[in-house]
């Protein structure tokens, strides 16, 4: 059995402390066999909010796997950086690896950065994947499985019914590669909104998407802050919501999946 803690978006610079604390508290006793960190550390990756979400992640168990995201590039009034070093700070802060990778024991998870600095688009908080990235991607995962393929990027692939924004693009080829390198889990955030779901593009593969809410913003999106935690035994998974509740984190609903010659499906 393993055991991924999914988090994400805690937005330091907008984040309740009471609730990061007690996120913090509940890991420890967790003791995840990985840590996963989907984006959103800051607000606007200003130097005070960067070394507070230092000290957050410095205390998340191991190992650790954080990626970045839209909001840890630098806002208008940092203008040059926006534009032409948008993860500066970031990298000073966290490393340059923007799009690291991790193999260990019956787990590879690989990141995609899917955030932008500037666009030929009018919102530049949409996530967007380039070709390149998306050729390069399948190639940085082994030959051979080693029980479970994870791919982590900040911004989403399941768009809530009630939600008009949109997800990752392009999204056809994003599933093609799902396919091709027989994905079994794309961890990501950004819509501070819990959602767990199986996608695929064809009858070919089916992955599970772990969309995690905020852990600690005081950002809602009509749910309280929360995170995933995903339990992987061989061909059976299970993914379970946990939701702040007053002072403390408790588990609040979960979906089994089962993994088949086509991927992943949700038990009946």
């Amino acid at each position: 059995m393993t055991r991924l803690l999914h988090l994400s978006d805690p937005h330091f610079g907008a984040a309740d402390e009471a609730t990061a604390r007690a996120f913090l508290d509940c890991a420890a006793d967790l003791a995840p066999d990985f840590t996963v960190l989907s984006g959103d550390l800051t607000m606007r990756a200003r130097r005070a909010e960067l070394q507070a979400a230092k000290s957050f992640v410095e205390q998340l168990p191991h190992p650790r796997f954080v990626i970045p995201g839209n909001h840890d590039i630098p806002a208008f009034n940092q203008l040059f950086d926006r534009v032409f070093r948008p993860f500066r700070r970031y990298r000073e802060t966290f490393g340059r690896d923007l799009e690291p990778s991790l193999r260990s024991g019956a787990v590879e998870i690989v990141g995609l950065n899917s955030s932008r600095g500037i666009g030929f688009h009018l919102d530049w908080s949409k996530g967007r994947l380039s070709p390149q990235q998306l050729d390069q991607a399948a190639p940085r995962f082994g030959k051979s499985s080693p029980g479970l393929r994870v791919l982590t990027l900040h911004h989403p692939l399941l768009a809530p019914p009630d939600h008009r924004r949109d997800v990752v693009k392009p999204l056809p080829p994003l599933l093609s590669l799902l396919a091709a390198a027989r994905v079994d889990l794309v961890l990501c955030g950004h819509f501070h909104q819990s959602r767990i779901g199986v996608i695929g593009q064809d009858a070919t593969w089916s992955t599970i998407v772990s969309q995690a809410p905020t852990v600690c913003s005081t950002r809602l999106q009509g749910e309280p802050p929360g995170f995933h935690v995903i339990h992987h035994d061989g061909d059976s998974l299970r993914v379970v919501l946990h939701r702040f509740n007053e002072n403390r984190f408790v588990e609040s609903g979960s979906l089994e999946l089962y993994r088949d010659q086509s991927g992943w499906h949700a038990g009946l």
